[in-house]
């Protein structure tokens, strides 16, 4: 989130954000609003969600301001028409707290953001403003027992499609992600954009006249939809999707299309619950054909780290060995039985890295089946922190790492000995590697239930926009090329955590280090 902090540029922000609320909500109720106020077409929910994500909840006043404004003008008394800012806004922030505790990303590049964005925001915060706006129309008896149900559910579903159409366009598009790029690939949108305008015409559209007797089912624009998201991505799947409800509710408006009925806002309910069922499934195919392009990404990149990792120890121990048997082959300058000894402890060394990295290989093939369980015994984590510290005491040294560990309070519990000691010597061979040449914190807190064990560095650190990942299958925040391994102790090291019962977490600044936090259930 590129959050605003300058006065200034708050107060522009909240500026703007009021005169896009203001216009497209005044747009809105002119279609077919229940009693006036609950209308189906609500585009000002996807705008606020989108601005508050984005820019910070600091701007929550411009939602405010352009829902009490836009409601005393369409002539709700004051107090009704600050109920429903209130709502209207609370609607904003709580769906944006939701997205937050969700770790959710812009790019909805992930299954898991695009769920997030359908259950949190557009189906229980949008319920939260129905309920609250309708609530302040009943009490200025604006809308009757009879219309309560009917405002109530135009609210919640115009509320909802805002924030299944509009919203994730504006994601996306702040976003800024790159499309790949590929030959062909302006002809196919222009094919795919004239394909979508000729069929929504035809389904929602009087654009030939009748000429075409052909059924107007409204999900022959599935098969355009998922062109787009197959091909195109996200930017493909919000951006059709927009497309498709802008000519379906200019056509059900206008009394054309499968959805038309006798009054506008009978016509709309069923117009908006086919859009928002289109805009969840585009938006999550989308998503997915994202996470399986980065499978595939990432499964390339790792044969290619893969293959240089294991190619490095092996060249360098035939080398190792090659040296050694023209030694021995030459009849003069037999070595003696120290140097014979130096340089097949050096040779083991290679072939206990080369074993290392193959039971890491092993090692993730097991976890992500499942097939690991833990041997719980009761144990002391300052004595196993002790060994993984002695163990690593060489690294450490050579990377110019002063230790210093800190213990408070009794730090045993009920865990896998073996296991956590994957977990501690990963995150401490990364602090070795990626804080060379500063020191290392370790320690160990009691907290009742709970044991906390913290290692921070102070050296390159992770930027923000990494953090999300860095505990992801193959993924790596810095170059192979700088740092050596596959990318796989930290995901290794949170599937273990969370086997036990636990969490872990990061906070860093790139430049300032990082701080890796584990807290496991006793």
């Amino acid at each position: 989130m590129k959050q605003l902090k300058s006065r200034t540029g708050v107060a522009l922000g909240c500026a703007l954000l009021f005169a896009a609320y203001f216009v497209t909500a005044r747009l809105g109720l002119l279609l077919g609003a229940v009693a006036g106020f609950a209308t189906l077409v609500w585009p000002p929910t996807g705008i606020a969600l989108a601005a508050l994500w984005v820019f910070g909840s600091r701007l929550w006043p411009g939602v405010f301001a352009g829902a009490l404004c836009v409601n005393l003008v369409a002539g709700a008394p004051l107090p009704a028409a600050l109920g429903i800012a209130a709502g209207n806004t609370l609607e904003a922030v709580a769906g944006v707290w939701v997205l937050g505790r969700a770790g959710f990303q812009t790019q909805l590049d992930r299954v898991e953001d695009v769920v997030a964005l359908i259950i949190g925001p557009a189906i229980c915060s949008t319920a939260l403003s129905a309920s609250i706006g309708v609530a302040s129309l009943r009490l200025a008896r604006i809308v009757s027992s009879s219309a309560t149900v009917p405002a109530l559910q135009a609210w919640w579903i115009g509320d909802m499609v805002g924030d299944l159409v509009v919203a994730p366009l504006l994601f996306v598009f702040l976003g800024r992600q790159p499309l790949r790029g590929r030959r062909w690939i302006r002809a196919e949108v222009f094919l795919l954009a004239c394909a979508l305008v000729a069929l929504g015409l035809l389904v929602f559209g009087n654009a030939f006249g009748g000429s075409i007797s052909l059924r107007r089912h409204p999900y022959m624009l599935f098969p355009l939809l998922a062109w787009a998201a197959l091909r195109f991505g996200q930017y493909g799947a919000v951006t059709s999707v927009f497309l498709v409800c802008g000519i379906a509710v200019t056509g059900t408006a206008m009394g054309f299309g499968p959805f038309a009925h006798p009054t506008l806002a009978e016509s709309l309910l069923d117009l908006q619950a086919f859009t928002s069922v289109a805009a969840g499934t585009t938006l999550v195919l989308g998503a997915a054909i994202a996470e399986r392009n980065r499978a595939v990404s990432a499964r390339d990149e790792f044969l290619s780290i893969a293959s240089h990792e294991l190619r490095t120890p092996f060249t360098a121990l035939s080398l190792q060995v090659q040296a050694l048997i023209r030694r021995l082959r030459r009849p003069e300058g037999i070595p003696s039985r120290d140097e014979l000894l130096v340089d097949l402890e050096t040779a083991n060394r290679l072939l206990g890295r080369v074993a290392r990295m193959i039971d890491e290989l092993l090692e993730v093939s097991r976890v992500a089946a499942g097939r690991f369980q833990l041997q719980r015994e009761e144990m002391d984590l300052a004595q196993s922190v002790r060994e993984s510290l002695a163990r690593f005491e060489k690294q450490l040294a050579s990377a110019g790492c002063r230790v210093e560990l800190r213990l408070e309070g009794k730090v045993t519990g009920h865990w896998d000995p073996v296991r956590l000691d994957q977990v501690i010597d990963n995150l401490i061979s990364n602090a070795a590697k990626y804080g060379a040449g500063k020191p290392v914190e370790v320690w160990l807190s009691d907290r009742g239930e709970w044991v906390v064990l913290g290692i921070r560095d102070y050296g390159i650190g992770i930027d923000p926009a990494d953090q999300s990942r860095v505990f992801g299958q193959f993924e790596r925040a810095v170059s192979h090329r700088r740092f050596g391994g596959f990318g796989l102790g930290l995901w290794i090291t949170r599937r273990v955590v969370e086997a036990h019962g636990g969490t872990i977490s990061l906070t860093s600044e790139p430049g300032h280090g990082s701080t890796f936090t584990v807290e496991l259930p006793r």
